[in-house]
């Protein structure tokens, strides 16, 4: 049984840890979270110590509950747990799993790119083992970690890429609606940019997009019998057709919208379509009821509720404003400041908490390594020692390479420039040497991704990024740093050297056997060029080279631009 804010969980009498699995999974298939977490619990409680791998289901279980009723730190301490149970096990399949939750835990907590690290980890893995399931779900989590990443190009990419395997999947109906409500969310954000921008033409193609994959959400979802699922898709769907003409079917879907949501406790979206609720009839110009009943909302959620409060305040600000109220609205403005400055501080701390957690799991399992290292010096030789430390190094020197490595192509990626760059420059500057870097963009690459398909636009990539490191020098610093972006620091190097290089670059591109990937397949890349100055920072400097890409990308493509 569940109830909005408290759980009480009624297990069968003498019911054993295997049972409590089940049931639990079963309340996940559901939608039932508030009693998921509570069957995950009573389960860890009857697992003994010693049984690793069922303790590492409850945990990620408890995990996944934990973070759909918004319990984020308790959701990251058991994906933490649950990840080093896995680790230790050789599960690659529950790591995988873990890893995808956790991207989850991590975006809710504002951890965006550590976020998308955990997911490009979980989509590695997925790929490795051939598991098609594991990597629709991974490259579901990369697509909504570039969403909160501000990317929306690249997270409706990998998304669609999910999508699309998702339809290849046997029994795929989770897998499936994953997509479409990620899609449907995703659209309805550029769509919202796009008439902030005034191109309302764009805004209604994305909301059409919007509204056809909400539609196919939610009738998977009531086929499914998760109620969970066809709440949030109720939800997609009505603010996809809340910007549009028909108000009064957008008003009926919310009216379902609330009542499941009653019915099963759903709080945050209870809440979110009373909002919504009062959002559609500002659309409508009704100012003083849509004000009227957002006061009412303040009063009836829970005070701890920053972010929605923060959004109800905006909202209420703006009313107030048309409606010519301005001494209210300036008051709603400022609470709206105040509860800004509150939320972030609240994050940071929420962040800090997680991170120390993650930091002492860490710090456990080094104790544990050194123990059992300490027991080895007892009885290994002197040669077996030595073994086992360089074996020790070169797996420090893997997670290094890893965590600056892109997934896709080898290189290094933004995190690398991000460390590197900095570096580069006060030493261009000490021996007073000349400093170049440029930005490359693989040419009309959507165009590519739609014409040929993601695998091939894949392919594309990796080939690239091996013609660029062939025909760079080793000391020059190559990475990945966008979809199809790639940026190159070349050290020590004038800048009509680095022009020559780049033509070189940019020829052996357009020259290559394209063909033997897909037949009529041709890839050029652009390239914009800069100098290093004395004064530059590396924000700066990048900015310059990414201004002389599109200014490359202006005057036709195919071509080096230099700034």
């Amino acid at each position: 049984m569940s109830m909005s804010g408290s759980t009480v969980v009624v297990a069968p009498p003498l019911a054993g840890p295997e049972a409590l699995l089940a049931l639990t999974q079963a309340a996940v298939r559901r939608g039932d979270h508030h009693e998921g977490a509570g069957l995950a619990e009573a389960a860890l409680r009857a697992l003994n110590d010693d049984d690793g791998a069922r303790r590492a289901l409850a945990l990620r279980l408890l995990a996944v509950n934990r973070w759909r009723v918004g319990d984020t730190e308790a959701a990251a301490r058991a994906a933490d747990d649950a990840l080093a149970l896995y680790q230790a096990l050789a599960d690659s399949t529950g790591e995988a799993e873990t890893l995808n939750v956790l991207c989850m835990v991590y975006n809710d907590l504002g951890l965006h790119r550590d976020a998308l690290e955990h997911a490009i980890r979980a989509l590695r893995l997925a790929r490795t083992m051939h598991d098609r399931r594991l990597e629709c779900w991974a490259l579901n989590r990369v697509g909504v970690s570039y969403e909160f990443l501000e990317d929306p190009r690249l997270a409706l990419q990998y998304v669609q890429q999910a999508l699309d395997l998702a339809r290849e999947l046997p029994r795929h109906d989770e897998e499936l609606f994953a997509a479409l409500n990620n899609l449907a969310g995703g659209e309805i954000k550029v769509a919202n940019e796009a008439m902030r921008e005034g191109d309302f033409d764009r805004a209604e193609a994305s909301l059409a997009t919007a509204r056809r994959h909400a539609e196919e959400a939610l009738e998977l979802a009531r086929r499914s019998g998760n109620t969970h699922r066809e709440t949030l898709a109720l939800g997609n769907l009505a603010q996809a057709i809340s910007h549009g003409p028909d108000r009064r079917q957008a008003q009926a879907l919310l009216e379902q919208y609330q009542a499941l949501a009653r019915q099963h406790g759903y709080q945050r979206e209870l809440v979110s379509a009373d909002f919504d609720m009062a959002c559609l009839l500002r659309q409508d110009g009704r100012h003083a009821l849509a004000a009227l009943r957002l006061e009412q909302l303040l009063t009836d959620i829970d005070d701890e509720d920053d972010a929605l409060r923060l959004s109800i305040e905006h909202a209420l600000y703006d009313s107030y404003k048309a409606l010519g109220r301005y001494e209210q609205a300036l008051a709603h403005l400022e609470r709206h400041a105040a509860l800004e400055r509150k939320q972030l501080k609240a994050r940071a701390q929420a962040q800090a908490r997680v991170l120390l957690a993650r930091l002492e799991i860490d710090q456990a399992r080094l104790e544990t390594v050194h123990a059992r290292i300490d027991a080895e010096l007892q009885r290994l030789r002197t040669r077996e020692l030595e073994q086992e430390h360089q074996a020790l190094r070169m797996h420090a020197e893997v997670l290094g390479r890893e965590a600056r490595e892109d997934a896709l192509t080898g290189l290094h990626n933004r995190r690398a420039i991000d460390e590197a760059l900095p570096g580069l420059l006060d030493r261009s500057r000490s021996e007073q040497a000349p400093i170049a870097v440029a930005m490359a963009d693989l040419d009309n690459f959507k165009t590519i991704n739609d014409r040929f398909g993601h695998g091939v636009g894949d392919q594309v990539l990796s080939t690239l990024a091996q013609i660029l490191r062939a025909k760079t020098r080793g000391a020059d610093l190559l990475a990945r740093v966008g979809g199809e972006e790639f940026i190159i620091v070349l050290g020590r190097t004038p800048i009509d050297l680095a022009h020559e290089i780049c033509e070189r670059l940019r020829q052996a591109v357009a020259q290559h056997a394209w063909h033997e990937l897909a037949s009529d397949l041709q890839v050029t890349i652009s390239v914009g060029l800069v100098a290093g100055e004395p004064e530059d920072a590396q924000h700066a400097l990048i900015e310059r080279a990414d201004a002389a890409l599109y200014e490359a990308k202006r005057r036709g493509r195919d071509r080096v631009h230099r700034g």
